[in-house]
């Protein structure tokens, strides 16, 4: 769940050309994702995956509104609405919102000008240029990308990030019809390009200032004072739907496509695990916990493996390390030969991070261990492991705004004697009763019986 920033800020009217220039170019748009993880030291190339130490994506929008209206008069919708007035020209422009009828905009424009909307999520657009004298409508146009370029951003930092956003540029272009190209960092593009045929994927630096795009969306968790980048808190939506309703597209669940074809390599039945993430809120920080629930899978003749990237982390002086009981698949390897692991699991018991998001688009039953995100916040999984019975679901609170720059993050306890109680009241017998439910679980038990009886 990385958080980004975003610069320079746009939505101001600018009188002067030069001024102008900057206000509708996005000449060094930066986006950085906030949530980092120094610990990681090994090289990450582009067959591997998101290096959360290097999050940085820098890209380029069109100088100048890229769509022609009337005496030279441009407009786009690339980071809000964007329209350039001329030298010469006057005329009012009129915006509205054509769901609900709603006037947006009514001013008066003269000379060389330029103005930037204020939302830049998806709005079903009317721009109008009227006689400033008369009020006659000289020009109309309604939102449309269909059969026009449209770049969907995806900032590169996060596994589970990406993974859980990456189906919406392909739901946007069956949607609207639109050319969609997905600015994503190049290790998705090789990863599943070929899955989503009729979406180009490019690299950041692949975005030019001559595009000719017709419209620009930034998929992220925005920070509390971008209020006018998404229409609704994430806190409500969580990470799959808060992305659909900032394109426009329906807010629903979509299962991301990946490559699951593999062959199996290990024949004993096997449950893949993941105990690390990028803050301790996110561990199970039950003691013990893990290697409690190892013992129990290897007893009913479950080899448990561990696919964590790090074999261990530190987090503010305290080292979180793998199982010793679980097996070390750990390492920093292509995101495909997870999904190779993974694709053949009974099941995975993971935590809200990225390796959960990849294990659910393996198409397997993910166990979810999580105190400080509800339900929304994730795929939907019937089996979640979370005590109620204590602090819970911080994430989802829109009074509190997640901060992965935090080396320790619990808003509501920290450096009480409840800090991560959310996680650490999560009992190995809770987690068990979870695991219980799985249906592949169950014959592996009945067959684990059944060999003793023998």
């Amino acid at each position: 769940m990385a958080q980004y920033s975003f610069s320079p800020d746009f939505g101001k009217l600018s009188v002067n050309p030069d001024l102008l220039k900057n206000s509708l170019s996005a000449g060094n748009l930066s986006v950085t994702a906030l949530e980092k993880n120094p610990l990681t030291r090994a090289p990450i190339g582009p067959d591997i995956g998101p290096d959360p130490r290097n999050a940085n994506c820098r890209f380029l929008l069109p100088k100048i509104p890229t769509q022609e209206a009337i005496n030279g008069v441009r407009f786009d919708f690339n980071h809000g609405y964007r329209v350039y007035f001329p030298k010469g020209t006057d005329y009012i422009l009129r915006v509205s919102d054509n769901r609900s009828g709603l006037e947006l905009l009514r001013r008066r424009f003269t000379g060389e000008t330029g103005f930037v909307g204020e939302q830049k999520y998806f709005i079903d657009y009317k721009l109008e240029l009227l006689d400033p004298e008369t009020g006659e409508c000289l020009f109309v146009h309604d939102f449309n990308p269909r059969d026009k370029r449209v770049n969907i951003i995806i900032p590169d930092g996060g596994l589970g990030d990406n993974i859980a956003w990456l189906p919406y540029p392909e739901e946007y272009r069956k949607k609207f019809g639109a050319k969609v190209y997905c600015a994503a960092g190049e290790w998705l593009g090789r990863l599943v390009g070929d899955l989503y045929p009729k979406v180009k994927f490019i690299r950041f630096d692949q975005m030019k200032l001559e595009d000719d795009a017709y419209a620009s969306y930034f998929c992220a968790i925005f920070r509390p004072d971008r209020e006018q980048w998404r229409p609704i808190e994430h806190q409500y939506l969580g990470m799959q739907r808060s992305i659909a309703s900032i394109i426009g597209v329906d807010m629903k669940e979509v299962m991301p496509r990946l490559h699951l074809k593999a062959s199996r390599k290990i024949k004993e039945p096997y449950v893949c695990i993941s105990v690390q993430a990028t803050n301790p809120c996110k561990y199970w920080n039950y003691p013990g916990g893990w290697d409690e629930i190892i013992e129990h899978l290897n007893s009913i003749g479950y080899r448990v493996l561990c696919i964590d990237r790090d074999k261990e982390l530190v987090h503010k002086g305290k080292t979180y390390r793998k199982p010793e009981k679980a097996e070390d698949f750990t390492g920093v390897k292509p995101i495909q030969e997870r999904i190779d692991l993974l694709v053949h699991a009974d099941f995975f018991i993971g935590l809200p991070s990225g390796l959960s998001w990849l294990a659910w688009g393996c198409r397997i039953p993910v166990v979810m261990i999580s105190g400080f995100t509800m339900d929304p916040c994730e795929f939907y999984t019937p089996y979640r492991a979370t005590n109620y019975m204590v602090c819970h679901g911080c994430w989802n609170d829109t009074h509190i705004f997640f901060d992965g720059t935090m080396p320790e993050w619990c808003p509501r306890h920290l450096g009480t004697p409840r800090q991560f109680e959310c996680t650490r009241m999560i009992t190995p017998k809770l987690v068990k009763g979870v695991i219980e439910q799985v249906p592949a679980y169950q014959k592996q038990l009945k067959k684990a019986k059944k060999d003793k009886s023998r």
